[in-house]
Formats: structure tokens, sequence, C-alpha cells
């Protein structure tokens, strides 16, 4: 993923699971990605190359963790099924077109 935001891709979060507070924590279902910024190309984070089962996030602080190892310097979170949020590792030369994405899906 590292390599892939270097090359210019984003990171997109997705919201497969709405977000529920329990007690003093968010928890809920997120997957990452990388994705092109024109949309075009996506590639899914995996738990390993040789099972290829999608990493999933159950809690924000383990997105957010995972998102500040990326590089990223701030989290904007989906908290509704199927939200997007697009975020971008520091040191691009263009700003990169981040924030809610209205996607439509099949």
């Amino acid at each position: 993923m590292r390599s892939l935001l270097a090359d210019g891709y984003l990171l997109e979060v997705v919201c497969k699971e709405g977000a529920e507070k329990r007690h003093n924590s968010w928890y809920g279902t997120w997957v990452a990605r990388a994705v092109a910024e024109d949309g075009r190309t996506d590639k899914m984070l995996v738990t390993s190359r040789s099972i290829l089962k999608v990493r999933e996030f159950k809690t924000i602080v383990g997105l957010v963790s995972f998102l500040a190892e990326m590089g990223c310097t701030s989290a904007s979170i989906p908290l509704l099924e199927g939200g997007r949020e697009r975020h971008a590792a520091p040191g691009r030369v263009a700003p990169p077109r981040t924030g809610p994405v209205l996607v439509k899906d099949s």
C-alpha cells in the first residue's frame, strides 16, 4: 500500500457495515483500497498474498492507526454503510481530491 501511495494512488476507506458507538468506542466494518486518482484502477488491501482475504478493520481506533502508519496526517471515516472517504499520503506535488466520494455500485 505504501508504494502505491508513493506512486500517486489515494487510500480509500469504504464502510461495509455502519458504525455504532458502544460505551466509548466505535465499531463497524471498514476496508481500505488503493485507487487511482481518476477512480478507474483500484487495488484491495488483503491480509496476505497467499490467502487473498480482504483485510477488514472492526474499530475506528484500528483504522486510524492503519491510516497513520500509511503516512496519512488526517483521518476522515465514513460512519454509514456504503460511505467512502479518500486520503492521500503527504508529499504529493498536486493537491489530491480527497474527502467524500459519491459512487454507485451495482
